[in-house]
């Protein structure tokens, strides 16, 4: 095995570079085809579904919260630093959890409100609550290659559309 010490990390910002380009890229094409017309406000009524799902959103958020904290501090305390692998996944299960929904919720919230507020209420309350099944699945595909994807890489899709068609509704104004 190769002694750690010795060796150094590569860079990873040309390939993140490289990935989230093409992902933009196919996202923007897809958003070209799909939205008509410049940045409107939608009426209050319209945000009938984005609300909503953004409020189930939010308690998906806390669940996976509360699940993190209780599970490590309330219901197995004693074995939050065991050695054995079945409790390191459950607790890299209950961190990566938590710790990917935070990563991922402003960069949502952000795209959601603007898309929903700007571009198509409708359209961003249904992928609202698209993207809230794809991450509530999210525990239960941890750990699972290539499983996972199937969790994250359509949620990294529905960002990148709002927020291209945000960009590109924008360009229309």
């Amino acid at each position: 095995m190769a002694d750690y010490n010795s060796m150094t990390p590569k860079s990873s910002l040309l390939p993140g570079l490289g990935l989230a380009t093409v992902n933009y890229g196919i996202m923007g094409v897809a958003a070209l085809f799909t939205n008509t017309g410049g940045l409107k406000y939608a009426d209050a009524a319209d945000l009938k579904l984005p609300v909503i799902g953004l409020a189930v959103y939010i308690y998906v958020l806390h669940v996976f919260c509360f699940r993190q904290g209780l599970g490590r501090n309330i219901v197995n305390p004693k074995l939050v630093n065991s050695d054995d692998p079945v409790c390191r996944e459950h607790f890299a299960s209950l961190d990566r959890t938590w710790l990917n929904s935070l990563e991922q919720a402003p960069l949502f919230l952000t795209a959601a409100i603007l898309y929903s507020g700007l571009v198509n209420a409708q359209l961003g309350g249904i992928l609202t609550f698209v993207y809230v099944a794809f991450t509530a699945m999210y525990p239960a595909v941890f750990g699972k290659m290539p499983l996972i994807v199937i969790s994250t890489f359509p949620r990294y899709f529905i960002i990148q559309y709002m927020v291209a068609s945000v960009v590109l509704a924008g360009l229309r104004t």
